[in-house]
């Protein structure tokens, strides 16, 4: 990654916007995801990249580098300031952050995201969401949030029990009106159709797995529920997030056992959240229509005797 190859690129994709204004791209390492300077818009594009631990010299890749830029446009002359976060190497201990070399052919899709934001947030155009897809590295391995800048900085120490519902939920709203801040909570003690006043509710099924703390039995389940519960108040919004536990079938008085939920439905449970958002916090007209989870196979038919959800009369109010 150069500087003078994003620079060039920058001003070749910034050529359709409003004639007579002039942009200008800046690089600065201090820009964070969560807070910009009054009169800036954020926004966040995401790409992949390789890295090189500057350590052991072992090189790795990602598909989820996030890039944060801020977006200034005053009196015909438009600014935008860029930061692409930085993974450190898993294997070396005390590992420095890496800056992430993003290929040519990935700065092009970068660049068109980026003008498609500064299109809607700078002169407010009305646009149809459609993103250019960058070049995917191979990856067999799953992302690692605890070696990634982005989510230590955005989820913090105290949220790293749920990293990736945090990351996942940052990007998505990254897409809802930039005045208002959203953040994600995790709360056990939420209950169907009992929400706070100013509360709106929204209840889903998703797949996922289970591990006996007891036995070590693993099992599968294609009825897990999620509960939702989301609030908007002058603009700050908060969603409450609740899975409910499954337990063991062959050890007596088992625990209940939280699911872990791959990423792939995670960020399906989000991306539907994100429509119910925009449906009962913005009054927005979007329609029913919701993508579907993606299934486990399962060998044995749900065991209502088993499920938290069910054993307090809840499980038949999901879908």
């Amino acid at each position: 990654m150069t500087d003078p190859e994003w620079t060039r690129k920058f001003q070749i994709t910034t050529r359709d916007l409003k004639h007579g204004d002039s942009w200008r791209l800046e690089f600065d390492e201090n820009l964070v995801d969560v807070r910009q300077k009054p009169g800036w818009k954020k926004c966040i594009v995401h790409t992949g990249a390789r890295f090189r631990c500057s350590k052991c010299s072992r090189g790795w890749s990602s598909n989820m580098v996030m890039v944060v830029c801020h977006l200034q446009l005053r009196n015909g002359e438009g600014v935008v300031k860029v930061r692409p976060s930085c993974q450190k190497c898993k294997e070396c201990s005390e590992a420095p952050m890496e800056k992430p070399s993003i290929p040519s052919d990935n700065i092009f899709p970068l660049m068109n995201n980026l003008v498609q934001k500064i299109r809607v947030k700078c002169y407010n155009e009305n646009l149809e969401q459609k993103k250019k897809h960058f070049r995917n590295f191979d990856g067999n391995k799953p992302h690692e949030p605890a070696h990634c800048e982005a989510f230590i900085v955005t989820t913090g120490t105290d949220r790293m029990a749920q990293p990736e519902w945090m990351s996942i939920f940052q990007i998505k709203t990254n897409d809802l009106p930039e005045e208002d801040s959203w953040r994600l909570q995790f709360d056990d003690n939420i209950v169907p159709d009992s929400p706070n006043s100013g509360w709106k509710q929204y209840i889903r099924n998703t797949s996922a797995w289970f591990k006996c703390t007891s036995c070590g039995r693993g099992w599968p389940s294609n009825k897990v529920m999620v509960l939702f519960n989301m609030r908007l108040t002058k603009r700050e919004g908060v969603v409450k997030v609740r899975a409910f536990r499954q337990n063991c079938k062959k050890c007596s008085a088992a625990p209940m056992e939280k699911p872990t939920i791959t990423p792939e439905n995670i960020d399906i449970l989000l991306e539907n959240l994100m429509k119910k958002i925009r449906i009962k916090c913005y009054h927005e007209d979007l329609g029913e229509a919701q993508t579907p989870y993606q299934t486990l196979e399962v060998k044995s038919p749900h065991e209502p005797a088993h499920c938290e959800a069910c054993i307090a009369g809840y499980c038949s109010q999901s879908s």
